[in-house]
């Protein structure tokens, strides 16, 4: 299980994603899929049928690196 108090905006998706996914579907994304995270190390990957996330666990924060919409 993965615990977290807040959740931030790296600086890769603000310079490369975020025109593409919107912060507010990204969180939805999260809060949705809360209970189909896969991690690996300190990094989270988070799939559903229309995003693919990428974020990584930072203290007790995550951070959103990357997001991408499925076609």
């Amino acid at each position: 299980m993965v615990y977290f108090k807040s959740i931030k905006k790296d600086k890769h998706y603000v310079e490369e994603h975020e025109k593409d996914v919107p912060w507010s579907e990204v969180i939805t994304v999260i809060l949705r899929s809360s209970k189909n995270m896969r991690k690996k190390g300190n990094k989270i990957e988070i799939e559903n049928a229309g995003y693919y996330l990428l974020c990584e666990v930072r203290g007790q924060e995550l951070y959103v690196i990357n997001a991408k919409r499925k076609r």
